[in-house]
């Protein structure tokens, strides 16, 4: 796994690093400790990209991020359901095709073919 530390970090985004730790205090992003040093997991760099330009650009504050944070997690997760919905949809309207035409006693036999 990748790290960055945290001062690096502050210092390429012009941010306090007491706001990081704030953000990590809160829940917002995960900090480890690494040889004494604060560091930031890479897979929560965009994320806390994404959190410092709401809190900058716009103003929203900590409490906000989580419900912001909140909601794409549902999102995200909901547009993952709708895609397995529709590929689930998407077989059975294949089935009711082939049988349709005829086929569909043999469905499952095409299915091991294909």
């Amino acid at each position: 796994m990748n790290y960055i530390a945290i001062e690096e970090f502050c210092s390429h985004h012009g941010v306090q690093v007491t706001l990081i730790r704030e953000f990590a205090d809160f829940g917002l992003v995960h900090l480890q400790e690494q040889e004494q040093k604060a560091v930031l997991p890479a897979e929560e760099i965009e994320k806390l990209e994404r959190l410092l330009r709401l809190h900058s650009e716009l103003g929203i504050n900590k409490e906000g991020l989580e419900i912001i944070l909140n909601m794409r997690d549902q999102l995200l997760n909901l547009n993952s359901e709708l895609e397995t919905i529709r590929y689930r949809l998407q077989q059975m309207e294949k089935e009711q095709d082939l049988k349709l035409f005829g086929l569909g006693d043999n469905v499952n036999d095409l299915e091991g073919e294909v």
